[in-house]
């Protein structure tokens, strides 16, 4: 396991400080060592990539609670929860992602969930699993064009008529825009989920199909395979419109999106199924062949296999034997009496 510790610092294009002296070991790229389950561990941290991060004004310490000297000594794993991040812009409180692991410990992906099948909790996601330290979409050594950069700096020229020209507002600026744009395409959010739900083992342990596979045969994931633009991924089905992708329920739960007579509200949608009725959602976008969870699915599926190739093997035979008739027409098995 890799495991980075990102540190505030100076870059060319934002003006932050390593006030803290981290940078002073973790600078160097060969600043490893490998712990006591054989993983190594590395330590070094890019400062200009951390630079143009969503993260880039959080302290260290801000996040490593446990750091109090330098040297320091192992740390503990990173608490998202805690509250020791910037001010919120406005009410001047300490921010924190409080709120969400609040919610998060609400959906099926919290083994204390009454509708979890196996309880093994280091099978659960942490937010790192899911998340990665984005970089900001508008900021102009990581845009999509010329147009996007010229655009970020126009809109930068208007907030310094009035605010001075510092860091602040600038960060301001990327930390809300990276999220009005979509960072996320829907390969990369179908990827996120797969790495735990298309996992056999994982779908056995917790009794499950691979979510995955069965999504991928659907034409949902041959639209994203293909590259399909805003193509249905797995948070469009499994979220409440409005509702937060951390709050994902299990289908037995009367409040989950995919809860059979909510489904076709979720599939209604101007750019989807604009006409969808209740019908519409009994539609299993799912499907395994498993006589366990699907026993009629499975049966027919069997009944029709058995048919078909109760018709196909019989015909290839009389093909065959029509074939070699052609080839050899006075061949024969029998021996012709002698006149």
């Amino acid at each position: 396991m890799v495991f980075s510790l990102f540190v505030t610092c100076a870059s060319a294009q934002a003006a932050v400080t390593d006030g803290e002296n981290c940078m002073m070991c973790h600078k160097y790229p060969g600043l490893t060592r490998v712990n006591d389950e054989g993983y190594l561990r590395v330590f070094y941290v890019d400062s200009e990539n951390y630079a143009h991060t969503v993260h880039t004004k959080v302290k260290c310490t801000g996040c490593h609670v446990d750091i109090k000297e330098i040297p320091h000594k192992e740390m503990k794993p990173v608490d998202c929860s805690t509250e020791c991040h910037i001010n919120n812009a406005g009410s001047e409180k300490p921010f924190s992602h409080k709120k969400i692991v609040e919610t998060l410990k609400k959906s099926i992906h919290n083994p204390d969930n009454p509708d979890v099948r196996a309880r093994i909790v280091e099978d659960f996601p942490s937010c790192t699993n899911c998340h990665k330290n984005p970089t900001y979409r508008f900021d102009p050594g990581d845009v999509e064009s010329v147009d996007e950069a010229r655009h970020k700096e126009r809109v930068l020229q208007k907030c310094a008529v009035c605010h001075d020209n510092n860091i602040d507002y600038k960060y301001f600026f990327n930390h809300v825009t990276h999220r009005i744009k979509n960072l996320a395409p829907s390969e990369d959010v179908v990827k996120t989920c797969s790495k735990c739900h298309s996992r056999e083992e994982m779908a056995t342990k917790h009794k499950m199909k691979n979510a995955a596979a069965t999504y991928l045969d659907t034409f949902h994931g041959k639209a994203v395979e293909f590259g399909m633009p805003h193509a249905p991924t797995c948070i469009d089905c499994h979220v409440k419109k409005g509702d937060s992708a951390h709050n994902i329920q299990s289908w037995r739960n009367p409040k989950s999106a995919t809860y059979e007579p909510n489904r076709y509200k979720t599939c209604e949608d101007a750019d989807c199924h604009a006409n969808a009725s209740q019908q519409f959602g009994m539609i299993r976008m799912h499907s395994v062949i498993d006589k366990d969870i699907y026993p009629i699915e499975f049966y027919v599926a069997l009944g029709f296999t058995i048919l078909t190739i109760g018709a196909f093997y019989p015909l290839l035979g009389l093909m065959i034997l029509e074939l070699i008739r052609e080839l050899f027409p006075n061949f024969s098995l029998r021996r012709k009496k002698k006149d």
